[in-house]
């Protein structure tokens, strides 16, 4: 069967991490992968206000937005992620297609997440700060596309990708975690990377862990973070159950964790 992908490029830096991440985790035939460019028709209108202004990074303030400048802006944005997109289908051995989408960033991208298994979504935490993607807190993708009819799984790849020296898997005893474990276990295999295992305190996992290494037990938030900080994943893969979400906010966990977040479903 046919897994479909989606890609999305951190417009603030368009690097490749994502793609290598998914090359890292997947590599079967019947990949199919479609990078997308979404352009926030909300910023082109505020161009056309009189009032609009460009607050820089210097923190001087440009006589106004020009339309035709940011028209040109977006333009170039867009064929930057395209020789991106481009230059990965020799790398990936696969086709890869691309597209250019209009209109409010959050329902652009739950419509392209329809009839799709995974979204992958890049994020520069260096250069585009802890918080900003397409001009969108993290947290909202999170909740726009975990709303969709049919939610697909969710890869938040926090750039630079090669970091980390493991690849953490959260256990919640739930069908969701053995889907979890599997992607995880895939993951390090491709790239090399020890498989750590931690526990939702209180859940039931099963016995197949090596007793003599007793597997952590996570009851909250700040535990995983702390557990995270120790042990440096370059990954961490986490079940989108019910008692996960009891007890670890996802949304805030994406704010600030350096590690790539798998959500899987």
């Amino acid at each position: 069967m046919k897994r479909r992908i989606i890609i999305a490029v951190d417009a603030a830096a368009p690097r490749r991490d994502a793609l290598d991440a998914v090359a890292a985790l997947y590599r079967e035939s019947t990949l199919e992968i479609a990078g997308i460019f979404i352009e926030d028709d909300n910023l082109e209108r505020l161009a056309t206000l009189p009032f609009a202004r460009e607050i820089r990074l210097s923190g001087q303030q440009s006589a106004g937005l020009d339309p035709n400048l940011l028209r040109l802006q977006l333009d170039a944005c867009a064929a930057e992620f395209e020789a991106i997109f481009r230059n990965a289908r020799t790398a990936l051995r696969r086709p890869v297609s691309f597209q250019v989408l209009r209109g409010d960033v959050l329902l652009a991208l739950q419509q392209a997440a329809a009839e799709t298994d995974l979204v992958v979504v890049g994020r520069s935490i260096a250069r585009a700060g802890l918080r900003t993607w397409l001009g969108v807190q993290p947290e909202q993708l999170l909740t726009a596309l975990a709303g969709s009819p049919t939610p697909a799984g969710l890869l938040f790849v926090h750039e630079p990708w090669a970091s980390g020296g493991c690849v953490m898997v959260l256990d919640d005893g739930s069908d969701t975690a053995e889907r979890a474990k599997a992607q995880a276990m895939a993951m390090a295999a491709a790239d090399g990377l020890p498989l750590e295992f931690c526990r939702l305190a209180g859940s039931e996992v099963d016995g197949d862990y090596d007793e003599a290494e007793p597997v952590p037990a996570i009851a909250n938030l700040e535990e995983l973070r702390r557990h995270c900080q120790a042990r440096d994943p370059r990954l961490l893969v986490l079940p989108d159950s019910p008692a996960v979400r009891e007890c670890i906010d996802l949304c805030e966990l994406l704010c600030d964790l350096p590690a790539s977040v798998a959500i899987t479903r």
